[in-house]
């Protein structure tokens, strides 16, 4: 006899903020906390990454491929799950300015916001060319994993997987298709303010945020903080 499956009907709802689709999603279950315990112990960001998209892909009701899903997409809807998964409170390490003491700070899921506005994916360049750009996803950082070294190149790779594609009068340049010298020559060819435009999208993306504020238990120093990104609440 089969034994009873439980918790799979448990529904909730959200909206994806780039795309603003209504999703129906259920919290996590024991299979996928595993998985995540497992990629968060490996320390392996990669590992981490696919574990995340995994078990959102696992946990929504509607057809969603997750690997298109922005950065600040994912985020929004981990933190979303999470919070019915194991509760609105969890427990942060707010650094004292003062001291450099880690203080452990609790904060409410619930209360995180999607902080900075979404920037039409339109850019023009000339009267005749445009660039039609998109968010980068966290697939996009796995599959070219300089975009995480912190240097010129990294800016580089970043901009080059920005642009989706270049419009002129008679075609539409699609850049998956192009080879990454022309995509590096394009880019080299651009005047300081039409890359000015570019950094400008790549630059203000969207990020979940919350403020906090607490007082150091070691030298009672008022601080206030903003925590940004999945990796400053669930590092």
């Amino acid at each position: 006899m089969a034994l009873p499956r439980l918790n799979e009907s448990t529904q909730y709802e959200l909206i994806i903020p780039s795309t603003k689709e209504k999703v129906n999603y259920r919290p996590f279950l024991v299979k996928e906390q595993k998985i995540l315990l497992i990629a968060y112990e490996s320390k392996d960001q990669s590992q981490i990454i696919n574990a995340i998209l995994n078990c959102i892909s696992g946990c929504i009701q509607e057809e969603t491929d997750v690997s298109k899903l922005s950065t600040f997409d994912t985020d929004y809807i981990f933190t979303k799950i999470r919070s019915k998964s194991v509760g609105e409170k969890v427990t942060v390490s707010g650094t004292c300015t003062s001291c450099q003491t880690k203080n452990d700070v609790e904060i409410d899921l619930d209360k995180i916001e999607l902080q900075g506005e979404l920037k039409p994916h339109k850019i023009e360049l000339t009267k005749d060319i445009h660039l039609d750009m998109k968010y980068p996803s966290y697939k996009d950082f796995i599959n070219n994993e300089s975009i995480m070294d912190l240097n010129a190149n990294s800016i580089f790779e970043m901009l080059s997987t920005c642009i989706r594609s270049v419009r002129t009068e008679n075609e539409n340049i699609d850049l998956s298709d192009e080879p990454k010298e022309e995509i590096e020559r394009f880019i080299n060819s651009l005047t300081t303010e039409q890359f000015r435009k570019i950094q400008s999208f790549v630059e203000d993306i969207p990020k979940i945020a919350i403020d906090i504020e607490f007082t150091c238990e070691s030298c009672n120093h008022n601080n206030n903080h903003k925590l940004e990104g999945l990796q400053d609440f669930f590092s």
